[in-house]
């Protein structure tokens, strides 16, 4: 098959779904499939990835505009792709939606839309949002052929503020083999708690601070994350004099995998999410979790974790202290995590986005 993934960002540039289109694109490669993805180049001006075999990557010229990317050659470089194409849209930003919808319209190509995060209004242009996913998201989803969301929950958010009912296809989030690790069992006079995410407004992290602050037991928080907050947190962190919280930067490949090696609990404190890769990835690493019970968080941890209701830092706090004194109820989350994980294999999770190309495909045809 010939796939298009369109998305905003694409790595080195940091955030779950920029990861979660890498690991969609290159399995489908791998597998045969002639895959082609446009980007911005916001975010990853050196280091880009190279296109390997089946797999071509397009970084295009771009600039920042109310945290989404203006991409001006998109729509013309979209108009060239082969006919018997699908796109695979990576929804979180505007801009990018629109000139797909244009493009399918002209060209007559079937595209399906991802939708990994209900975005919250932010900046000065936030106000413009709610009436950004009235007018034009909404058409855009409506047009398409298929919609895919992470888990039942956003499904239910899609049918009510679209008022869309069919064609919504659910697709978990997968997680990598080499995050099923075994633990060191190493003795330590603290707890090592672990974040990992973007410094940004959704993940709340002047809350996770505040956590760090409140919790009584002996514990380390570890950040692992970049992000447009960073200062703003280290801010935090100096005005709070706090000894206990180290940043650490981003982190991937072996050096991410040791933090989840040696981390003893794993902290989400997001206003709201789409079944981000980090929960997968503790659960895969036998780290118990305590999480933010919110959209997009309870539905993939459920009772693999502890969920925090209602998620004010006092509550974080006292669920961390009583679960640190709880070393049965921490074996039990790890096991239950471990196993729950097995099934978000990306393998099978890329099965499922073929089955639903070819789905399309063959209506279309």
């Amino acid at each position: 098959m010939k796939i298009v993934q369109i998305i905003s960002h694409y790595p080195p540039h940091l955030g779950g779904m920029q990861n979660i289109a890498r690991e969609i694109s290159e399995r489908l490669a791998i597998k045969g499939n002639q895959v082609e993805v446009f980007t911005s180049d916001i975010g990853c001006k050196k280091d880009k990835l190279t296109s390997t075999k089946n797999l071509k990557i397009y970084y295009l010229k771009s600039w920042d505009f109310a945290h989404s990317p203006i991409i001006p050659s998109l729509f013309f470089k979209l108009l060239k792709i082969s006919k018997d194409s699908i796109i695979h849209i990576h929804a979180a930003q505007c801009f990018v939606p629109e000139v797909v919808y244009l493009v399918s319209k002209i060209k007559k190509i079937p595209y399906v839309v991802h939708i990994h995060l209900d975005v919250r209004p932010s900046g000065k242009l936030g106000f413009l949002l709610p009436l950004y996913k009235k007018v034009i998201l909404k058409r855009v989803l409506k047009s398409a052929s298929k919609i895919i969301v992470p888990g039942k929950e956003y499904r239910t958010l899609i049918n009510k503020k679209y008022n869309i009912l069919e064609n919504i296809i659910i697709i978990p989030n997968g997680v990598g083999e080499e995050f099923f690790i075994n633990k060191e069992n190493v003795s330590s006079k603290h707890t090592n708690l672990l974040f990992v995410g973007r410094l940004s407004v959704q993940k709340n992290i002047p809350k996770l601070i505040d956590v760090a602050s409140l919790i009584k037991s002996k514990v380390v928080l570890h950040i692992i994350g970049d992000g447009e907050k960073k200062k703003e947190i280290e801010k935090l962190i100096s005005d709070k004099k706090l000894k206990n919280v180290i940043l650490h930067g981003k982190k991937t490949g072996k050096d991410l995998i040791n933090f989840y090696k040696n981390a003893d609990i794993f902290i989400l404190t997001s206003d709201i999410e789409a079944m981000p890769l980090v929960l997968l990835e503790a659960m895969a690493s036998g780290t118990p979790i305590v999480a933010s019970d919110v959209l997009g968080i309870r539905e993939p941890v459920g009772k693999t974790g502890i969920l925090v209701r209602p998620p004010t830092p006092e509550n974080f706090a006292r669920a961390i202290d009583n679960l640190i004194e709880d070393k049965i109820l921490m074996n039990t989350l790890s096991k239950r995590g471990r196993k729950k994980a097995k099934n978000y294999d990306w393998n099978k999770i890329v099965e499922k986005f073929e089955n639903v190309y070819r789905e399309v495909l063959n209506e279309t045809n």
